[in-house]
C-alpha cells in the first residue's frame, strides 16, 4: 500500500508541480512585457512599472506560487520578505516598522509550522526542499560571507577596514552596511550570486563604485545621493556577479 501511495504522488504530484512552475514562469514574462508596452506607450506611469517590475514584487509573485503548491512555510516566508523590502518603498515608512514586523513574521511562523499538517513521509520530501531555510553571515577580519535561502540577513560591517565579500542571496533578500568600515587597497570586491530576491548594500556617498553584473530579468541600480561630493579616486569598490529575477540597489 505504501509504494503505491508514493508511485501516485511521484506519478501524479510532481509533475503537477512542474506544469505549475511552467506557467508561472510564462505568465511573468508575458506580463513583464506587457508592463514593459505599457510603460513604453506612456500607458503605465514609471513609478508604478519600477514597483509592478522589482525584485520585491517577484519574491510576493512566487511565494503566491508556493501557497497554490501547498508549500505554505516557504510561501509565506517569501511573501513577507517581498512584503517587507516593498513597503518602504511605496509608503513613507523606513525601517524603523521592523519593531513591528519581524515579531509578527516570527510568531505567524511558529503557528504555521505548529499547525502544519503532517503528510506522508516521500510528500515531506519533496516539500522539505522546498521549505529548507538557511542564514549563514560571518565577518572575518574586514571579509564578509553571506549564504542566504529563504531568509533576511542584515549584516553591518564594524571591522576598521572591509576587505571584499561574497554574497550568494537565493529568494530572500540580503543587506550588507558598510557605513562604519573604509576602504583600504586600491580595489576591493565583492561577488555576489542573487537568483530570486534582492541586495541591499549602503555605503557612503564618496566611494568609488564600479559594477561588472550580469543581469537576467534584473536590475543594478546606484540610488546614493552624490552629486556634489567629491569621489575617492584611490580606492575602488567592485562588484561584480550575476542577477537573475532580482536585483541589486546601492544606498548612502
Amino acid at each position: 500500500m505504501e509504494t503505491n501511495q508514493q508511485g501516485n504522488f511521484y506519478r501524479g504530484g510532481f509533475p503537477h508541480h512542474k506544469r505549475l512552475n511552467t506557467l508561472a514562469t510564462a505568465a511573468v514574462f508575458i506580463i513583464v512585457g506587457l508592463l514593459y508596452l505599457g510603460r513604453n506607450f506612456g500607458l503605465i506611469d514609471s513609478y508604478l512599472f519600477d514597483i509592478l517590475v522589482s525584485w520585491q514584487m517577484l519574491l510576493v509573485v512566487v511565494g503566491v506560487v508556493n501557497l497554490i503548491k501547498r508549500h505554505f512555510i516557504g510561501g509565506f516566508v517569501t511573501i513577507a520578505i517581498g512584503v517587507y523590502f516593498l513597503l518602504p518603498e511605496i509608503t513613507s515608512m523606513g525601517r524603523e516598522w521592523d519593531n513591528a514586523f519581524w515579531p509578527i513574521f516570527l510568531i505567524a511562523t511558529g503557528l504555521m509550522i505548529l499547525f502544519k499538517p503532517r503528510h506522508h513521509a516521500s510528500r515531506r520530501r519533496w516539500d522539505g526542499r522546498t521549505e529548507y531555510a538557511k542564514e549563514v553571515y560571518s565577518s572575518q577580519d574586514g571579509y564578509v560571507v553571506s549564504d542566504n535561502t529563504f531568509g533576511s540577513v542584515r549584516q553591518i560591517v564594524l571591522d576598521p577596514v572591509f576587505r571584499g565579500a561574497r554574497i550568494k542571496n537565493t529568494f530572500g533578500g540580503t543587506i550588507l552596511d558598510l557605513r562604519r568600515t573604509r576602504l583600504e587597497a586600491a580595489q576591493t570586491a565583492i561577488d555576489v550570486d542573487c537568483t530570486f530576491g534582492g541586495v541591499e548594500i549602503y555605503l557612503p556617498s564618496d566611494w568609488n563604485l564600479q559594477t561588472q553584473i550580469d543581469a537576467l530579468i534584473g536590475g543594478c541600480d546606484d540610488k546614493r545621493y552624490n552629486t556634489s561630493i567629491e569621489i575617492d579616486r584611490e580606492h575602488v569598490l567592485l562588484v561584480r556577479g550575476r542577477v537573475s529575477f532580482g536585483g541589486i540597489e546601492f544606498k548612502s
